[in-house]
């Protein structure tokens, strides 16, 4: 930090107090505005609005060559133009198998309902019973056994 020097507003202690007390407001009011480069520029002034919608100067822009209808083609260009429009559709059928196979699917080859279910090992016929339970005594009772008294 740098010490105030004769043109600095005061002491340190006032300046901190200046600044404690200042108000976003003042602050804007007290700074310094550059004007905009609208205003800088005497000739360019905003226009006016208009309330009704403006048209359109000059020749809006339309395409040098329009594609002709297709009731207006001649047998070779629907030929041409299908063959593009079969060609595109090639061309992106391709685009996705290529795509997918890079992908890496390591599905199995059947159809889509192999590649989700798999073969569980067969459950035995009959299911094994609980071992026989041992003979009754002190002993034998679980710790967790309830007795009425």
């Amino acid at each position: 930090m740098s010490a105030p020097g004769p043109d600095s507003g005061g002491t340190p202690d006032e300046v901190w107090q200046k600044f404690l007390m200042d108000s976003e407001d003042a602050i804007r009011a007290s700074a310094p505005r550059e004007p905009s480069a609208r205003d800088r520029t005497p000739e360019c002034r905003p226009a006016p609005v208009a309330a009704e919608p403006v048209e359109a100067v000059g020749e809006l822009w339309q395409p040098d060559d329009p594609e002709p209808a297709w009731r207006d083609l001649d047998g070779r260009a629907r030929f041409r133009r299908a063959a593009r429009v079969l060609a595109t559709a090639a061309a992106v059928a391709l685009a996705l198998t290529v795509w997918s196979r890079l992908t890496g699917s390591d599905a199995p080859s059947g159809g889509p309902g192999d590649s989700l279910v798999e073969r569980v090992e067969e459950a035995p016929a009959t299911l094994p019973t609980a071992a026989p339970a041992p003979a009754s005594g002190p002993a034998s009772t679980p710790a967790t056994a309830w007795t009425v008294g």
